[in-house]
């Protein structure tokens, strides 16, 4: 494993386990969420890296089938998003592979404004 993805991650950890120690309220939670990248997440409920990457260590992106065999299919998707505007996982470009959005090992991005500038998205 790459030894920079793996101190990013113990620092992002401490940070996190420092902030609930002293702070232990939602407003720190929330905040320490919000920096989380995907794979801190899939750690902190009990998952490792071959949970996703089939492989360890990790030599390739996960596979859209991997993400779907957890999270659900595109439409189970679009439901559990439906009360954002417009809805991210009902593309009009079709069934979009996760990744596109979805970072393991960085901050996670908006694809459609590499088309659509300024575009953000809205909760209903």
């Amino acid at each position: 494993m790459n030894k920079s993805i793996v101190l990013i991650f113990i620092t992002m950890t401490f940070l996190v386990l420092l902030c609930f120690s002293l702070f232990p309220n939602d407003g720190c939670i929330a905040q320490a969420q919000e920096k989380k990248f995907l794979a801190d997440v899939h750690a902190g409920k009990g998952m490792n890296c071959a949970s996703c990457h089939k492989e360890s260590p990790p030599k390739e992106k996960v596979p859209t089938d991997a993400c779907v065999k957890c999270h659900g299919d595109y439409d189970k998707l679009a439901e559990k998003t439906a009360k954002i505007e417009p809805n991210p996982h009902k593309s009009h470009l079709g069934n979009l592979d996760c990744e596109h959005c979805h970072h393991a090992h960085k901050p996670q991005e908006n694809f459609c404004t590499q088309c659509h500038a300024g575009f953000t998205f809205k909760s209903k």
